[in-house]
């Protein structure tokens, strides 16, 4: 497919945002468990380089794109991950104080994109950034519809995640739209997934052992049972995306077939009034 598609992504909103991770305190800052701090951590610490790349790819076929809508979303979506680098940056710097290793995430995960890289056409990264940027959008809304799970959370990081989680949805279809109007194969974003479906959990698992390792932090039953019915419970994150997960492999998948416009709009009500308060 190398025309024009129809474009149907939400507006998206730059906002720029600030959080006070200085009143970050507490070392076990989710719910007091270690396993979901650490977790949590990880992710922090993979978002910078993860949203660089995802930035690169996008903008390497920029010139290719002659919609002057996509290429508005493209810029949109090019702010938007950049913030979302810089206040991650910010919180990873906090949590490092309070004894997570999240900057050296960072630096092991950037070191890990390098290597993808090298390996890769600038196609496959592309494909690689549509595929997480996927992920990244049904957790997201996964987030924003169990809010219940957001309960116990440090106020800073909560609305770190709320805010980050309104974008990943708002620009979630612009890697898609920019692949496969320059001539990407559905093929190709199988493949690509097929790893990424593999590799991404089991670096995040080996890298939240690692950072409780490092932490010199061990949970109890309670709290390990805690975290992983958080995560594959009836309600939990993993369950819960497994069905918008397999729909990335249907020959007509469009990320736009799920409308979170309403979802969107209810939770930007939230950050707003967290903003003023």
């Amino acid at each position: 497919m190398t025309g024009s598609i129809p474009l149907s992504t939400p507006m998206i909103e730059v906002r720029r945002m600030d959080f006070d991770f200085g009143k970050l305190d507490q070392q076990d800052w989710y719910r007091n468990n270690p396993v979901l701090t650490a977790f949590m951590s990880v992710l922090s610490g993979t978002f910078p380089p993860g949203e660089q790349m995802f930035i690169e790819s996008v903008r390497h076929y920029k010139d290719r794109v002659s919609d002057p809508e996509l290429l508005a979303h493209v810029a949109d979506f090019t702010r938007q991950e950049a913030h979302h680098t810089n206040q991650h940056k910010l919180a990873n710097e906090a949590l490092e104080s309070l004894g997570w290793k999240a900057q050296e995430i960072e630096r092991r995960v950037e070191k890990a994109i390098g290597f993808f890289n090298r390996k890769r056409t600038p196609r496959e990264r592309l494909a690689a950034t549509v595929c997480l940027e996927h992920i990244t959008a049904i957790v997201a809304e996964y987030v924003l519809t169990h809010p219940q799970q957001l309960e116990g959370m440090h106020p800073s990081i909560k609305y770190m995640m709320i805010w980050h989680a309104i974008e990943e949805i708002e620009h979630k279809s612009v890697a898609f739209d920019v692949y496969m109007t320059t001539g990407g194969k559905r093929s190709t974003l199988r493949r690509i997934m097929k790893a990424i479906s593999v590799l991404f959990p089991a670096l995040t698992v080996g890298r939240t052992f690692y950072l409780l390792w490092a932490a010199r932090r061990m949970p109890s039953w309670a709290q390990t049972k805690e975290a992983w019915t958080m995560l594959f419970g009836k309600d939990g994150m993993i369950t819960c995306i497994k069905a918008p997960f397999k729909d990335f492999y249907r020959d007509d998948f469009h990320p736009e077939d799920h409308d979170n416009r309403e979802l969107i709009e209810r939770w930007k009500a939230e950050i707003e009034a967290w903003k003023v308060s």
